[in-house]
């Protein structure tokens, strides 16, 4: 018989750990649970779809733009490679945050 833990979607788990660390980036939650780190692109577009649940329970997730750390220039989408104003790949990651 499986666990519960094991029929758990990937959103359940993303918000579970929101709920539980509040102000969290991608690569945490790869890493706390423990996902392939070639998931990225899946845990973003499931944290995309993540607001109408967390609003129903009161909740609101607010993104902290990814920040190019070389000129400070601020993107607008949660991933981010290589800044358009300077070309640097040094990018802090943007930061989910539940309020």
């Amino acid at each position: 018989m499986k666990s519960r833990e094991s029929t758990r979607t990937l959103r359940e788990k993303i918000i579970d750990l929101l709920l539980e660390k509040r102000k969290i980036t991608v690569s945490e939650i790869i890493r706390f649970l423990d996902l392939d780190p070639r998931m990225e692109r899946e845990v973003l577009s499931t944290i995309e779809k993540i607001p109408k649940t967390l609003k129903r329970k009161g909740f609101q997730l607010y993104m902290i733009p990814p920040k190019c750390k070389s000129c400070g220039f601020e993107f607008s989408k949660p991933k981010a490679s290589k800044c358009p104003r300077c070309k640097s790949q040094r990018i802090e990651e943007a930061i989910f945050v539940l309020e």
